[in-house]
Parts: C-alpha cells; sequence; structure tokens
C-alpha cells in the first residue's frame, strides 16, 4: 500500500513538473521600505508648527506613524523572511525617533524576520533637531554612527559576516547562496551646520567592497546590494538635473559593480519608484530598485521573490488611514503643487527666462511628470504631448524633438515586473 502511494505522489509531481513538490529552497522572500522618515509620536503634535513643516516640506511626518503600522502589520501577517530599510528610516536622526522606530520592528524580529537597515543622509549627526509642540519647535537630541549600530544591532550590525573599519557598510549572509552588501554612502561625518544631500563611496569603502565582491564570486555566491543613494539614473538627465540623489561618480561605479557579479541593488532616496536596468561595456546587467517614501505619493512598499533565476517584484501601496479616506489622493495633490514651485525655482536658478505662458506651461508639465514618477510606471498621455508640443514651439528647440523622443520610463516596469539575472 505505501509502494503505490509513493507511485501515485511521483506521478503527480511529474504531472505537474515536480514544482509544487520541489520547491526551490533557496529563494527568499523579501520586503522592503523606502525612505519612511519617522518622527516619534513623542515628539509631535497635531499643532501649527508640524503642519507648517508637512506643507513647506510636502513630508506627510504626522501621517508616517499609521502608515508605517499598516505596512509592518501587512508584513507581519505576509510570509517574508527579510526586511530592507536602505535608509532615512528618520525625519532629522532624533534618538527618540530611531528608538521608537526599532521597537516598533520587535514583532517582525520575534517572529524570525531577519530585518537590515543602512543610514541615510537624514538618521546620523544630523545638526539641530527638533521636536514640534503647538506652534513652536524645540531641540531633541541626535544620534552618532555608534549609535546607531547600536540601536539596530539585530539589524544587520550584529550578525553581520564582515565590517568595514571606515563606514557603517555591512555584509549579511541572508541563505548559503546569498550575500547581502549594505554600502553606507552617506557624509554625516561632515555635517556641520546642515545635512548634505549627496553621497559618496570612500576610497577604503570602495576597496572593501570591491574584495566582497570577488570573493562572492570565488564562492559562487550571489550578491544583491542596498544603499541610499542611486546608483543608475531612474529618469532623463537626473545627473545634471538632481545630482545629488545619486551616488558620486555613479557611471564609474555602477558599471564596476556590475562587472563584480553584483546583480541588483536596493536604493532609496528620491522618493520615486522606479527600477532601471543597466548595462556595463562588458554586458553585465545590474538592476537599482527604488523605493518610494513612506512619507508621501504613493506610499509604496515592495515584495520582492529572490531565486536564482531571478527577481518577482510586486508593490503595494497605501491609499487610506483611520480618518484620512483620501490620503493619497491628498498628498498627490499637495506634492504636484510642489513639483511646480520647484520646477519655477529650478529655471530661475538656471537663468532660463521664457514668456509668462510657457514658464506655467513647462511648470504644470513637471508637476504632472513628476508625481507620475513617484508613482512609477510613467507614461505619456494626450496632455502631455499637447505640452510637449507647445513647448517645442515656444522654446524653439533647434534639434528634433518630439513626445517619441522623450524616453519617460526607463526598462523594466517599475511596480510589478520579473527580472532574470
Amino acid at each position: 500500500m505505501i509502494k503505490k502511494i509513493q507511485i501515485l505522489l511521483l506521478i503527480i509531481c511529474i504531472s505537474t513538473q515536480a514544482q509544487s513538490c520541489t520547491p526551490d529552497s533557496d529563494s527568499l522572500k523579501i520586503g522592503v521600505i523606502g525612505d519612511p522618515h519617522y518622527l516619534s509620536e513623542q515628539l509631535m503634535d497635531d499643532g501649527k508648527a508640524v503642519e507648517d513643516y508637512v506643507r513647506m516640506s510636502g513630508k506627510d511626518i504626522r501621517d508616517v506613524p499609521p502608515v508605517l503600522q499598516q505596512v509592518l502589520d501587512d508584513y507581519l501577517n505576509s510570509d517574508i523572511d527579510i526586511l530592507l530599510i536602505p535608509g532615512d528610516i528618520t525625519k532629522d536622526g532624533e534618538k527618540q525617533s530611531h528608538l521608537d522606530f526599532r521597537k516598533k520592528l520587535q514583532p517582525l524580529i520575534d517572529k524570525g524576520v531577519k530585518i537590515y537597515v543602512i543610514p541615510g543622509n537624514h538618521d546620523i549627526n544630523i545638526p539641530r533637531p527638533v521636536r514640534f509642540e503647538a506652534d513652536k519647535t524645540y531641540p531633541t537630541d541626535n544620534i552618532s554612527s555608534e549609535d546607531f549600530s547600536r540601536i539596530y544591532a539585530d539589524c544587520g550590525y550584529a550578525d553581520a559576516i564582515k565590517r568595514d573599519t571606515a563606514s557603517l557598510s555591512y555584509v549579511a549572509k541572508l541563505n548559503d547562496k546569498t550575500w547581502l552588501l549594505a554600502i553606507d554612502v552617506c557624509k554625516y561625518q561632515e555635517y556641520k551646520d546642515q545635512t548634505i544631500s549627496s553621497g559618496r563611496l570612500l576610497p577604503e569603502t570602495e576597496k572593501w567592497a570591491a574584495e566582497i565582491l570577488t570573493e562572492a564570486q570565488k564562492k559562487n555566491i550571489r550578491v544583491i546590494g542596498m544603499m541610499h543613494h542611486g546608483l543608475v539614473e531612474h529618469i532623463m538627465m537626473q545627473s545634471y538635473l538632481f545630482k545629488d540623489y545619486l551616488v558620486d561618480d555613479w557611471n564609474r561605479l555602477a558599471p564596476m559593480f556590475a562587472d563584480l557579479g553584483m546583480k541588483a541593488v536596493f536604493t532609496g532616496h528620491f522618493h520615486s519608484n522606479d527600477i532601471t536596468e543597466y548595462k556595463s561595456l562588458a554586458g553585465n546587467k545590474i538592476y537599482d530598485i527604488e523605493t518610494g517614501s513612506l512619507a508621501a505619493y504613493a506610499y509604496p512598499y515592495r515584495f520582492v521573490e529572490l531565486s536564482d533565476k531571478g527577481m518577482k517584484i510586486s508593490t503595494k501601496n497605501v491609499i487610506s488611514i483611520e480618518g484620512k479616506p483620501d490620503l493619497a489622493e491628498d498628498n498627490k495633490i499637495l506634492m504636484e503643487q510642489r513639483a511646480r514651485h520647484l520646477a519655477l525655482e529650478m529655471l530661475r536658478s538656471k537663468g532660463m527666462s521664457f514668456p509668462p505662458e510657457t514658464t506655467q506651461l513647462l511648470a504644470d508639465f513637471a508637476g504632472k511628470l513628476f508625481v507620475q514618477h513617484m508613482y512609477g510606471d510613467e507614461k505619456m498621455d494626450d496632455q502631455m504631448r499637447e505640452a510637449i508640443a507647445r513647448l517645442v514651439k515656444d522654446i524653439g528647440v533647434p534639434m528634433p524633438l518630439s513626445p517619441e523622443s522623450i524616453e519617460l520610463d526607463f526598462f523594466p516596469a517599475d511596480n510589478n515586473v520579473e527580472i532574470e539575472f
């Protein structure tokens, strides 16, 4: 009888190509949170000061706690093995924010989920962080790099198989065939009166990372990366218009990482949900998987299934929270307005002057494009095509320019996609 059952099971496995009977034991299920900018509930109220900050910055710090909780609860009820958080954990490096954020992660850790963090430019040694009370702000404590690695000891640092001595970079073993190379590229050691948005890879850290990747290649271990700043461009002319959101010397580092075998890098910083494929001259590919912020539209968070063949990526978005059924749509309007304002400021800063109607058209186009990029999977619509045609005519561009020649979204898709290594 037992033998007959065994034969029957064998037939079932063969008929289904054995996929359900022999799952990929090396696959990993990963969650990704980008740029929470969490401010402890102990450091703010519902007063005018915090309201003014949200309106001025576009960072919806008042609603981050319930948004974050909704996301963490979803992960807790999922089957993820790992959670990645590539920086800007806090609003401005407040000690209380870091301590409270770490507490929020405890249920996932208790369940057995491995969590890995890396600092962003808003996490360490921030000059003059504040708490909000009524219509005023008051000083609060920040943290050092040593504090960061201590607070998040069980989020990568305590069980790292290798640590960089020049930065908070480390290597973690995700399974027998996979390493995570978490790379610290922020300039918090140089902060004086204000933070620095740009990022760089220290020469010592670059040498260390290259040695890690070389060792991994010899051992036939796949490596995925994580860092705060983008490794490659996600929009046309990003290195000209928004260079601080790319790691310094990115056009040299990207092919280096690709040729040394890194398959993908999880990033944040630009608050947009975007994936870009980069291919080196040697033909090696690396994917920069940027995840948008939980402090602004479109409030995205990711689920990734990593296997030997590649990645299957899906995205969820927080649409509403208790008391705010239109959370995402309301913030989208705010961000579009802010993008228009920033576009006008950029035109002025670069000495570009156009007739008022053309200037406003440029600002409107920038606002619409910006919120599309925040969500990901940008697409040209009729209104945008008409705007481009009008701009080409008004500005008098001396080269052929058309909607078809403008690449709104680099390959591949941004929100739901399968990537082959």
